[in-house]
């Protein structure tokens, strides 16, 4: 779907794993040296998915169709990592937003390679997460709320705003050293307590000035 700017996915509940068809890529199935998928893609948008376990663009093997040619003037085709492939995935992708996808246990690896363009990541009620980790192009904003099982928020080095609450379990959040803005919700003071002096330490050693913290009242 080259031309699609916008995707909403809402209440596929019997879906509970979605793998590399979409991506245009079915397994087994050859492909050249480069794969583009959604190439003008802005906005994704997926919710009401109660049985969602499992989110990957790839395995890690895809198979690759070779130049090379043997004796009897035959194509090889041959295995290759995944990361041999030039892949375009959601390229110009700036909005991802997750809501209620209780069973959902990770992001893909890949999303944080190629989403070179993501902006802004909301994550909803997806309950079973339990980190958001490097994403390195991830920019303005990360808004989590109700995500009882997060643990962790780790690598966003240019993330510039972080949205929290309704997360018990999160005891640990480090390289953000660009947030601005970090929003706590009123039921965060406890388990933040346990990251927010690190984030302050770095971020005057950084910038030198404090983070700016407010209070999220979410009533």
């Amino acid at each position: 779907m080259p031309n699609m700017k916008f995707l909403k996915i809402d209440g596929a509940h019997a879906v509970t794993k979605v793998g590399s068809e979409f991506v245009g890529y079915k397994k087994g199935e050859p492909i050249c040296n480069e794969l583009v998928a959604f190439l003008k893609l802005e906005w994704l948008f997926i919710s009401n998915m109660p049985k969602w376990e499992e989110w990957s663009f790839f395995e890690e093997e895809i198979e690759v169709t070779s130049d090379e040619r043997r004796e009897d003037g035959a194509v090889e085709s041959q295995k290759e990592n995944a990361q041999s492939v030039r892949l375009r995935l959601l390229p110009r992708l700036e909005q991802l937003g997750l809501d209620n996808c209780p069973k959902l246990r990770a992001l893909p690896q890949q999303l944080g390679e190629h989403t070179t363009s993501l902006k802004k990541l909301y994550l909803d009620e997806t309950n079973s997460l339990k980190a958001v980790e490097n994403l390195p192009h991830l920019t303005e904003l990360l808004h989590i709320t109700k995500c009882g099982k997060l643990e962790r928020i780790c690598n966003l080095p240019q993330l510039t705003e972080l949205r929290v609450h309704g997360c018990p379990n999160l005891i640990h959040v480090e390289g953000l050293e660009s947030l601005q803005r970090l929003w706590l919700g009123e039921d965060m003071q406890v388990v933040s307590s346990r990251w927010l002096a690190v984030l302050q330490k770095q971020h005057r050693r950084l910038h030198g000035e404090d983070l700016d913290v407010y209070t999220w009242s979410t009533s």
